[in-house]
């Protein structure tokens, strides 16, 4: 096998399992929540986007940034369930789509109103490993381990506590669970 393909194979599963987690969320809100949701990814860039403006633009420090970020997209998906999603849960799912796909088209534009459309990062170089011939990125190896750590944790909270078994009963049947 060529050095270049092996090497663009490993790369290729490291940035797979980051992809996979965010799946695993987007598989959690069609399968409990019941809704077509397309905006998923573009909650995940307003983090992005939080996180490089307190890090790069404020000057905090990057774990508190992150931890900052993660906050602020939990409140905007709390606001956006509350304002967007909440009103449309029994609705077709056409509707759904057209809600979730205009929050789309809002948030992507916003973000390029406010950032510009430039290519942007908080400048964190990691090595490189070299094994033999084949380069393997630090940073997509940290953030497969994140996402494996990430995949973990959320299948431990599926199955070991009460809130988890009580989501997958819901996913499983709705009907069945306000008889409970």
């Amino acid at each position: 096998m060529d050095i270049y393909l092996l090497e663009a194979v490993i790369n290729g599963i490291l940035l797979g399992g980051v992809l996979a987690l965010l799946g695993l969320g987007l598989n959690l809100i069609f399968g409990v929540i019941d809704v077509v949701w397309i905006a998923y990814a573009d909650l995940v860039m307003c983090g992005m986007y939080v996180l490089f403006w307190l890090y790069t633009d404020l000057g905090w420090p990057l774990p508190l940034a992150c931890a900052a970020a993660i906050a602020a997209v939990a409140g905007l998906g709390v606001l956006v369930h509350l304002l967007v999603i909440a009103p449309i849960l029994g609705s077709a799912p056409i509707n759904q789509l057209l809600a979730t796909g205009g929050l789309l088209f809002f948030l992507q534009n916003f973000a390029t109103l406010l950032f510009g459309t430039d290519f942007r990062n908080i400048g964190v170089r990691l090595p490189s490993l070299e094994l033999g011939d084949i380069y393997i990125s630090s940073a997509r190896l940290l953030a497969f381990a994140m996402a494996l750590v990430g995949a973990l944790a959320l299948w431990v909270f599926l199955r070991r506590t009460f809130i988890g078994t009580a989501i997958r009963a819901i996913a499983q049947d709705r009907d069945i669970v306000g008889l409970m």
